[in-house]
């Protein structure tokens, strides 16, 4: 019996260290030259038909408390509203450069940005929190402000959509949030965003519990995205194969921290959705493998604000880079009224 257990315990001291030597290497990911990655990106929008946007927006670095992020502007004129865009899991915001320019085009000043941790922004990568993300978000938003005019909205896909959702509940200089799915922390089924659901599950009662020892170097563990999010499923125009471009792509963070996801599950909303008075959009597609449409549905009629819900039912998760041309008059035309 003591043979075995030693044996199980060796056993588990090895897979620990395996794990923390891939977390050290995933966090520390280097990031490409500016040439390298312009060269990439520059293939990528070829390969998907749009390589005339390649270099269309101003970049800045926004220096704050800690952490630098890496801004993109699409400027129309300095009157015009502003929109604030966020990307989404393990993404940066150029990955969206088709909606940006669009909105751009349409009137709005948008400025992108990479959130700590990812992109071209500073941070050990997928290194973050629900919390440090919206701190973000509104350091963002006063500079988008000071830099142009007050009169501003924020959007964002995926998690980005739940970042945008988020600062809907909590910023009060917001005209208006689009966003391209939400989450409700009050929601019973939330597990049913993940891959396994029945898993997830099981776990959610506990993840309050877990939230002191994710302040602790266990915190700082990477989980693949691909353990909570089923690639494979996932359609796109874009890049075809989502899990190659999670393996490749020279940006993105393709593993993100055990604190991350304990976040995503006990971080609570500046108020309820009832509560929120910000005017907000759902962008929501009828074959999105990740956000089942009852669920969103059932957020959505609980805002009791001016809202709309864009639905594109033969459209799939990758709304925001694969869909742009359909939803941008929609989406355009809402702002507008709304700002």
């Amino acid at each position: 019996m003591a043979k075995r257990i030693r044996r199980a315990a060796g056993a588990a001291a090895i897979g620990m260290l395996g794990w923390a030597s891939y977390s050290y290497k995933m966090m520390n990911k280097p990031l490409p030259t500016d040439e390298e990655f312009d060269t990439y990106g520059r293939k990528l929008f070829r390969d998907f038909g749009k390589e005339e946007l390649w270099g269309t927006w101003r970049e800045e670095v926004l220096q704050l408390e800690g952490r630098d992020l890496r801004l993109y502007h699409f400027e129309s004129s300095p009157a015009d509203p502003v929109m604030v865009f966020i990307p989404g899991t393990s993404v940066y915001a150029l990955l969206y450069l088709d909606f940006m320019s669009q909105l751009s085009r349409q009137g709005f000043n948008v400025v992108g940005y990479d959130p700590t941790g990812h992109g071209k922004s500073s941070g050990k990568r997928g290194g973050y929190t629900l919390t440090t993300q919206l701190d973000d978000a509104r350091a963002v938003i006063t500079h988008a402000v000071e830099t142009y005019n007050d009169s501003v909205a924020v959007s964002g896909s995926s998690q980005g959509g739940i970042l945008a959702f988020y600062a809907a509940a909590a910023e009060p200089r917001l005209k208006a949030a689009v966003c391209h799915n939400l989450l409700a922390p009050d929601e019973p089924d939330n597990a049913r965003l993940t891959r396994w659901p029945g898993l997830y599950g099981k776990l959610m009662p506990l993840l309050p519990l877990m939230v002191p020892v994710m302040a602790t170097p266990l915190g700082e563990l990477r989980a693949p995205v691909q353990a909570y999010l089923d690639l494979n499923a996932e359609k796109s125009r874009f890049v075809p194969d989502l899990d190659k471009f999670f393996r490749e792509d020279p940006l993105l963070a393709p593993a993100i921290s055990l604190r991350a996801l304990v976040s995503l599950s006990t971080t609570p909303m500046a108020c309820r959705v009832e509560e929120i008075t910000t005017p907000v959009m759902v962008v929501h597609a009828g074959h999105d493998n990740i956000f089942p449409e009852d669920y969103v549905r059932r957020v959505y009629d609980r805002l009791t604000c001016s809202k709309e819900f864009l639905y594109l039912p033969d459209a799939y998760h990758l709304v925001m880079t694969d869909f742009v041309d359909e939803i941008m008059p929609a989406v355009a035309g809402w702002l507008k009224e709304m700002m």
